[in-house]
């Protein structure tokens, strides 16, 4: 009889403090949404790198910190979780004249990082265009008040215009509560 109340109670234990556990985890969890318009050139190069940047991208974090009951000082990891590009321009375009695509986060104190890349785009995909994101942690950008994006574009057929494209970045952020 007592072995039982043990187990039960230590049962009871486990269970509750692992839903404990999670429901701090996903009170100290949540996300930072941004995105960046770009204009990949026209090209008549095939296989050779073109260089992309974006201005200055605005993070709103210190915002989005104090929406979220903590501080940037508070902040444990920042991880890229999602990273979508779409065509706004021209209509009929998809991303087949791409090979390979690399995305680098950069800003003045820490340098240049990669944070998402395609090394095979498909043939056969449309005018959007999910990238691989690295893992990597971003803390140190988002912490900041702005960054940029620069991209690195292997083409794979000639374009007779411009690209318009929008990527839209999803950051997920773990820190301590206030």
């Amino acid at each position: 009889m007592k072995t039982t109340f043990f187990l039960l109670i230590t049962g009871l234990l486990i269970f509750t403090g692992c839903n404990i556990q999670e429901k701090i985890d996903e009170i100290a969890t949540f996300n930072i949404n941004n995105s960046a318009e770009f204009t990949v050139p026209s090209s008549s190069l095939v296989n050779v790198p073109i260089d992309v940047g974006t201005p200055d991208i605005n993070t709103s974090s210190q915002q989005t910190f104090e929406n979220n009951n903590t501080r940037a000082d508070l902040v444990e990891n920042v991880n890229l979780s999602e990273l979508k590009l779409s065509i706004t321009n021209p209509n009929d375009r998809t991303f087949t004249f791409l090979k390979s695509l690399k995305i680098y986060i950069s800003n003045d104190t820490e340098g240049k990082t990669l944070i998402a890349e395609n090394q095979d785009i498909p043939e056969n995909v449309g005018s959007t265009l999910d990238l691989e994101t690295t893992g990597t942690d971003l803390s140190e950008y988002i912490k900041e008040d702005t960054y940029s994006l620069e991209f690195e574009a292997v083409t794979r057929e000639t374009t007779n215009s411009k690209t318009d494209i929008k990527a839209e970045m999803i950051f997920e952020v773990r820190a301590k509560i206030i």
